[in-house]
């Protein structure tokens, strides 16, 4: 009788698992299939997925741009990826508490960017020293300076800790939360 036990659960350990790599194969091609860089992006968010140090609205916005980066959308003239404008403009559409958010988000990305800029040049640090030390672009630096896209916390306290200060000295209100 323990025999038959054991087969049964053996077995259903194997169908499961099956099930989870016939699921993932889609993940894995499409990862494949990325330039290099946005592989070596793809995988450090993974890596952050499985941390188990996000919060749950990082740990959306980690799934959301994974699935950006694997299975881009295009806009109408056939370009990948997701416009951060046009997603934040629809949602303030749908939901007055996502235009509140937003708008609060969008103040305290100005001060990041202007805090950002002002440390670095404090500390004498370009765009690509500080890219080296977070090990990615320097074009993502860039974004972040520009307000062309938003960081995550995981990465304000990446930054921070180049940078040499605490998260709170460059995103607002980080020591409040």
């Amino acid at each position: 009788m323990l025999q038959v036990h054991e087969d049964q659960t053996n077995h259903s350990t194997d169908v499961f698992t099956a099930s989870v790599l016939q699921a993932a194969s889609p993940i894995v091609l499409a990862l494949m299939e990325c330039d290099p860089g946005l592989r070596e992006e793809a995988v450090n968010l993974f890596k952050q997925l499985r941390s188990n140090e996000l919060d749950e609205n990082d740990r959306v916005a980690t799934l959301a741009l994974l699935a950006e980066i694997l299975f881009p959308n295009a806009d109408d003239n056939g370009i990948p990826g997701l416009d951060l404008d046009e997603a934040e403009s629809l949602a303030k559409q749908i939901s007055a508490e996502a235009k509140s958010v937003l708008q609060r988000l969008d103040e305290e990305e100005v001060v990041f960017a202007d805090r950002l800029r002002a440390v670095m040049k404090q500390k004498n640090i370009t765009q690509q020293e500080l890219a080296d030390k977070l090990e990615i672009h320097q074009s993502a630096v860039a974004m972040m300076l520009q307000r062309k896209c938003r960081p995550q916390k995981l990465t304000v306290a990446r930054m921070a800790k180049a940078l040499g200060v605490t998260p709170g000295e460059l995103w607002p209100l980080v020591a409040a939360k």
